[in-house]
């Protein structure tokens, strides 16, 4: 199996369980949701094992490194954004919801920057850093 190939077949059966969520969360069966999710990783397992792998050179993992960090910092900023923007508005119209809606924002924004210095910390010390 070519990597073009392997790339559709993951799409669909990303797509599969989708809609099979998507009809559980309509017929409220929490079940059925969960039996989609795990047959559906079991597909993408069996899937992964029949491919070919690909030999990723370091450009590769420098672009999606940068990518990645470029992605970290703009959705941390936005979602502290939003989330002050949220809460200064509703502090103004005395909504409750736009308050809760923000703090959730703000909160999501510290726990994104929380993972990332944990996960700073452990692989800088994985790959050797001399602290």
């Amino acid at each position: 199996m070519d990597y073009k190939r392997y790339q559709k077949v993951r799409t669909l059966i990303g797509l599969l369980i989708g809609v099979i969520v998507w009809e559980a969360v309509i017929v409220s069966n929490f079940y059925l949701a969960i039996s989609g999710i795990l047959i559906g990783m079991l597909f993408l397992f069996l899937v992964k094992n029949r491919f070919k792998k690909i030999i990723v050179d370091e450009r590769v993992i420098s672009v999606s490194g940068r990518a990645s960090q470029i992605t970290y910092s703009i959705a941390t900023i936005l979602l502290s954004l939003l989330g002050l923007f949220l809460i200064f508005i509703a502090m103004g119209s005395e909504n409750f919801y736009l308050k809760l809606l923000g703090e959730t924002f703000c909160y999501i924004a510290l726990l994104l920057i929380t993972i990332y210095s944990i996960s700073y910390h452990y692989f800088n010390k994985k790959y050797g850093a001399d602290e």
